[in-house]
């Protein structure tokens, strides 16, 4: 997924355009800070993860307490074909905002 989308230049040009990133990861043999670690179990979580790679769509939202809401889109795991298709699925569930 990192070699065929994340990494290409058609995904980054488009999430530049389109959405702010974020990564959680779960490294098995890399020791990880507690804090992070912690927040990342918390999202996986709060989005109901159980497979890898999960790429989840978000909006955040400020609560009337001035806390941040995450309120879910939709998600999409690997798509074969490379950055063309998968953007192509991702733009079913993010709307592309034209300029």
């Amino acid at each position: 997924m990192q070699k065929e989308v994340l990494k290409t230049p058609e995904f980054e040009k488009w999430a530049k355009q389109n959405v702010i990133l974020v990564e959680l990861d779960f490294p098995r043999r890399t020791p990880q800070d507690e804090t992070i670690k912690a927040q990342n179990y918390q999202m996986q979580s709060i989005f109901q993860v159980r497979g890898y790679p999960t790429i989840w769509f978000a909006n955040p939202e400020k609560t009337a307490e001035g806390k941040m809401n995450l309120n879910g889109l939709g998600s999409t795991g690997y798509v074969a074909g490379g950055p063309e298709k998968w953007l192509e699925s991702a733009n079913q569930i993010v709307v592309v905002k034209k300029k």
